[in-house]
């Protein structure tokens, strides 16, 4: 599945709880932008610590894990890091917080 149509899904979720998404716009001469290199999407809800999600297909879930951890692991008790991993059959995210 596309990462744009899963990111569409997520930002409807994070609407939904009232949280405001920003994502990098995509870039037609890169193939990969992401936020500090690891993360598709920063939601920040008023008076919240912000949240810092990787999206991803539930398969690639433990790959984006590694990812993540290898990169920010010194840094976890300071942010709020998830990733996200979209099961199409169940049409859901199955949501792991690293922190």
């Amino acid at each position: 599945m596309k990462e744009a149509i899963i990111r569409k899904k997520a930002i409807e979720i994070l609407t939904k709880e009232n949280y405001i998404s920003w994502y990098p716009s995509p870039v037609r001469w890169k193939k990969e932008i992401d936020i500090f290199g690891v993360f598709d999407i920063v939601a920040v809800k008023h008076l919240k610590v912000p949240r810092f999600i990787q999206i991803t297909t539930l398969s690639n879930i433990s790959a984006r894990k590694h990812k993540v951890l290898k990169v920010f692991n010194d840094v976890l008790p300071l942010m709020s890091i998830e990733i996200w991993g979209y099961d199409k059959k169940k049409k859901i995210f199955k949501v792991i917080v690293l922190n």
